[in-house]
């Protein structure tokens, strides 16, 4: 039961961040979404991926891994945009 606690925590960190990707494709814009935002998620998922990394814990390796790469897939989105608006 504490496993799938986990799992199911995992599951929604891993696609927490995917709407605020697909919905700024869509619009071209990332203008309400602050570099702090990205920052904060960007380190405290860098810093959870080390933990994990050092414990042996594959599936949140893989599931934060998720997590990290969508908040960097939006700060090169929000690079882009923010530029292309200037």
């Amino acid at each position: 039961m504490v496993d799938l606690l986990g799992y199911l925590g995992g599951v929604f960190l891993m696609i927490s961040f995917l709407p605020q990707i697909f919905k700024s494709m869509r619009t071209r814009s990332m203008t309400d979404l602050s570099w702090g935002t990205l920052a904060a998620s960007g380190l405290s998922g860098a810093f959870y991926e080390a933990y994990a990394f050092f414990l042996g814990l594959t599936p949140v390796l893989i599931m934060n891994g998720v997590f990290v790469a969508s908040i960097i897939c939006a700060m090169v989105m929000k690079y882009q945009f923010d530029r292309s608006m200037a």
